[in-house]
């Protein structure tokens, strides 16, 4: 336990209100503010930790993907791509399907057209979505796909602590709106 924690657990105890007379409003505001920030930037550090993991599992079916077409079999190819983004303050892991039409006009490169694939409820793809597959990338996507649930599971959370921390913020603004801090 920090002394700070140590000193404001021995405050709640009845036989220290001369020193509770001593811990002002301002103070309490000031602690409540402290605890405020420290949290919000400890979640958004977090999200950005879950991104990073994201990316990585991303990374790691690409760099499948890229060593499946340097082998040239075209029967290993796969269409299938994955992205992490930022949406709307949230973390989103997607898959989507490729599918390529020739360049207008002699020499062009070809257009890649992309569709995103829908997950469905929960947090999970469903394998279904991927058995027409190569073999290989079912079983990179299975496993990266495992991880993004669980990634998609924290993110939701996260989300969800970042919510009570506004409404927990606008409660302690109600507490503290006669001082100058909390207007």
């Amino acid at each position: 336990m920090s002394e700070k924690t140590e000193k404001l657990q021995r405050l709640i105890d009845r036989e220290f209100e001369d020193e509770r007379f001593l811990f002002t409003d301002e103070m309490l505001e000031s602690e409540s503010r402290d605890f405020i920030s420290t949290l919000d930037e400890l979640v958004q550090n977090e999200i950005l930790v879950v991104a990073l993991d994201a990316r990585k599992q991303a990374d790691s079916y690409w760099e499948a993907s890229l060593s499946a077409r340097e082998d040239g079999d075209p029967s290993n190819y796969c269409y299938v791509g994955t992205r992490v983004r930022f949406l709307r303050g949230t973390l989103q892991f997607e898959w989507f399907k490729n599918r390529t039409k020739p360049g207008e006009g002699e020499g062009k490169p070809r257009k890649v057209y992309s569709t995103y694939i829908p997950k469905g409820s929960g947090y999970r793809y469903s394998r279904a979505l991927f058995k027409k597959e190569p073999e290989w990338a079912q079983e990179e996507i299975n496993t990266v796909e495992d991880r993004y649930a669980l990634l998609r599971k924290r993110s939701a959370l996260l989300s969800a602590i970042k919510k009570n921390l506004r409404e927990y913020n606008k409660v302690v603004n109600m507490c503290f709106q006669n001082n100058e801090e909390g207007k």
